[in-house]
């Protein structure tokens, strides 16, 4: 079942200078228990390291993030007001950004390639494999539609490439995309 197995990868980031780190997390725990999820740290340069919140497993199911997207992207958006703004919403708010990214990778096992769709909203991001987003808009449209903005993977991938300002390999992406999963994105 593509709704109840965990394969959406999640986490609610943000990078601080390495002698910020356990300041930091003090102030995350209260988000993290929240959650019910954990707090990780690596270090990201000499200077920083990367402060992460997220489920052990570093994954959520489709049907889970349905019941707490509202909560996790709250959480984040309280970490942006809270801790960066020091509680200014109008502050934050104005910073409050939203995106949308593409990357593929080569399976080590299979040297098949496979393409990710990720999201951003403030501090928090998600992403998966294209084909298990199918999987799921096949298998329950109604699911898939509510945690992915109301669109489809191939509309939204549409309209990305629609609005975005052209690049060179866009052509070769939206060839490989076409190819692999059956989509129409001109």
């Amino acid at each position: 079942m593509p709704e109840k197995e965990e394969w959406i990868n999640i986490g609610i980031s943000l990078t601080v200078p390495k002698n910020k780190t356990g300041e930091l997390e003090k102030l995350l725990t209260p988000y993290a228990d929240e959650l019910g999820w954990k707090i990780f740290s690596v270090d990201e340069s000499e200077e920083n390291s990367q402060i992460a919140i997220a489920p052990k497993s570093g994954r959520i199911s489709p049907q889970e993030l349905k019941e707490k997207l509202n909560k996790i992207a709250g959480v984040s958006f309280g970490i942006l007001k809270d801790i960066v703004h020091l509680g200014d919403r109008e502050k934050a708010l104005k910073n409050y950004m939203q995106g949308f990214i593409i990357t593929s990778a080569i399976l080590p096992k299979t040297k098949k390639e496979v393409f990710f769709l990720g999201h951003t909203l403030g501090f928090l991001w998600f992403n998966y494999e294209v084909s298990k987003r199918i999987a799921l808009e096949q298998a329950d449209k109604e699911l898939a539609l509510a945690i992915f903005f109301n669109t489809t993977a191939e509309d939204e991938l549409r309209d990305f490439f629609a609005k975005k300002k052209p690049e060179e390999n866009d052509a070769e992406i939206k060839s490989k995309l076409e190819t692999l999963y059956a989509f129409k994105l001109d």
